[in-house]
């Protein structure tokens, strides 16, 4: 043994480097010099600290690092699938039925508008259904960072809150239902095509009653102590994530009807809305800068034209559907067309279902990542843009965020 052994080995071994720390750090100063000297979203400081890690460029985080990194991921999606579903007023639907109309009508001529779009450009049918399915969800990353940043307040801030969590839904729902389609194509058995999706969608919710009733036992049992009930219920989260993870469940939906749920049994208000506040926020960023990583921007040039049509259709079928009802459900087309906006981001989570529905089904897996892959990259740098623009537009946004 060399007498200098004690020495570190030149060149040094990085693989064990902590690079997520390293790009939350750098995420954190980009985004605070592109808000103080840009006047934008801290998010597209986020994201570019993302897409430089990621594999087309440094390359600090590869396709194997992404997969590594894929709890992690989950559990800051987890953290803010659950804030946003503690968004969802159940009261306010049941109230005025008039917004949940709203709401599925522009997920429907969104769902239809893409899928005619992807099917002029002769995609097959069975990856326009599912690129359209996707391309429901809106980002809850995206609306959650702004409304924060912003601190924003007011009917169309809680719309788009509540359009996304439900956006969501859909998505899960619509692609766990096109499970039964994939399987017929590319698996058969009556078993696997009747049951996967019933378990996927069933499963997922009957874990998350189980989940929420359980917290709200404990929050009770605990008593109104703010600190205990906030390390439960992060601890709660992870321990949901990794449930849904085991038993093969849809880890958004399971996380979003579980914040959804809690709000809507917990008729003793033993807490209205759950912040998680800076950890909440530590989240945010990594799921961004994460997200962000996992980008491929090798396939941005052969999904272009793909990936542009699904946009201008995506928005295309939000703005009508908020038009169709919008004087009914008491909101004028100036801010129907502003909450249509705001649901235009599209980002982490889309992803995770874009890369994990591939991964099930690689037959369409090239074609499908190439059109979402585009899409999606293209929306992380508009979304914030076009949210900060409606929430601004709408006058909601404090005037000192939007000031400084």
């Amino acid at each position: 043994m060399s007498e200098l052994s004690f020495l570190p080995t030149w060149p040094p071994d990085t693989a064990g480097l902590p690079w997520f720390a390293l790009i939350l750090l750098v995420a954190v100063l980009l985004g605070e010099a592109v808000n103080r000297w840009l006047r934008l979203p801290r998010a597209l400081g986020w994201v570019a600290c993302g897409l430089a890690a990621g594999p087309s460029l440094l390359g600090l985080i590869d396709a194997i690092a992404f997969e590594e990194s894929r709890f992690l991921l989950q559990i800051a999606a987890g953290l803010v699938l659950f804030e946003l579903g503690q968004r969802v007023d159940t009261g306010w639907l049941r109230r005025n039925p008039w917004l949940l109309a709203s709401s599925l009508l522009e997920a429907g001529f969104s769902f239809v508008a893409i899928y005619a779009v992807l099917w002029l450009l002769q995609v097959p049918p069975l990856v326009a259904a599912t690129a359209a399915a996707i391309g429901l969800a809106s980002s809850p990353s995206v609306v959650l960072a702004l409304t924060r940043e912003l601190r924003a307040q007011g009917q169309v801030t809680e719309r788009i809150l509540m359009f996304t969590a439900l956006n969501c839904i859909y998505a899960f729902v619509a692609v766990s239902m096109l499970v039964a389609w994939l399987n017929a194509e590319y698996r058969g058995g009556w078993i696997s095509v009747a049951a996967h999706p019933m378990w996927l969608i069933f499963g997922s919710l009957i874990v998350a009653f189980v989940f929420a009733a359980f917290t709200l036992w404990l929050l009770r049992l605990l008593g109104p102590r703010p600190d205990a009930q906030y390390m439960c219920v992060v601890a709660l989260v992870v321990a949901a994530v990794a449930a849904a993870q085991t038993l093969r469940l849809s880890v958004p939906l399971l996380l979003l009807a579980y914040g959804t749920l809690a709000r809507a049994l917990d008729r003793d208000r033993r807490f209205v809305s759950l912040q998680f506040g800076r950890l909440g926020s530590i989240a945010l960023v990594l799921l961004f800068a994460l997200s962000a990583a996992g980008i491929d921007l090798r396939y941005v040039p052969a999904g272009l034209l793909a990936g542009v049509g699904l946009l201008a259709a995506r928005w295309a079928g939000k703005t009508l559907g908020m038009f169709a009802v919008g004087r009914a459900s008491g909101l004028s087309l100036r801010k129907a067309s502003l909450v249509s906006l705001g649901l235009m981001p599209m980002s982490g989570l889309a992803l995770l279902l874009t890369y994990d529905t591939a991964a099930r089904y690689p037959e369409l897996g090239v074609q499908l990542t190439t059109i979402m892959v585009c899409a999606i990259a293209l929306l992380e740098l508009i979304g914030p843009l076009t949210t900060q623009f409606a929430l601004v537009r709408a006058g909601e946004a404090s005037q000192a965020s939007v000031q400084s």
